[in-house]
């Protein structure tokens, strides 16, 4: 069972994320932040004593959740082969359509704190850890990850983003390579 303080950060957090999607990054605040989880200030400084540490807890809430997507979209994969890019795939697919804007500021935050950073690349690593083994041309596998690394970061720094037909054909073709016969 999650202590009290648990379930507080956890809603915090959650509350947070409702209030970029709602509002943009740029427009989070500590303060709004505590009024978007009905709780005073200093109630949420209790549990992140800063910007910093609610973006880093923030970062840490929104990749295990990612992972888990990951994870429940790859048990429900009935082709063992290729499963967990096809889930990173699928998971990725609708991230951009509901939350690229989380995601970016999230990768833009983590320019400016180490800590942030560090956590990214734990889920970078958890992920190339899973497409190495995903019974598929290692390569392939990572070109898969780092296409969707840059369909990411099209978005970032908003240079040539795709459109959504385009997009969706890009995914197609991914998809598409995870299922095609590659002699390691």
């Amino acid at each position: 069972m999650e202590s009290k303080a648990t379930i507080k950060r956890q809603h915090i957090l959650k509350s947070a994320k409702e209030f970029i999607l709602k509002n943009g990054f740029n427009e989070l605040t500590l303060d709004s932040v505590a009024t978007q989880a009905g709780i005073s200030k200093g109630g949420l400084l209790y549990h992140f004593p800063n910007k910093e540490a609610l973006l880093i807890g923030l970062a840490q809430y929104i990749f295990e959740e990612f992972i888990t997507l990951i994870e429940d979209q790859a048990k429900k994969d009935p082709l063992e082969k290729g499963k967990w890019c096809r889930a990173l795939i699928e998971v990725t697919k609708k991230d951009l359509e509901h939350n690229a804007e989380l995601y970016v500021g999230i990768i833009a935050a983590s320019m400016l704190s180490p800590d942030l950073l560090k956590s990214m690349s734990q889920i970078y690593q958890f992920m190339q850890n899973k497409v190495d083994q995903d019974g598929i041309n290692p390569v392939t596998a990572t070109i898969i990850r780092l296409a969707i690394d840059g369909l990411y970061y099209s978005e970032f720094f908003n240079i040539a983003p795709l459109d959504d037909k385009l997009r969706e054909k890009v995914f197609q073709q991914l998809i598409n390579m995870t299922k095609k016969e590659d002699s390691f």
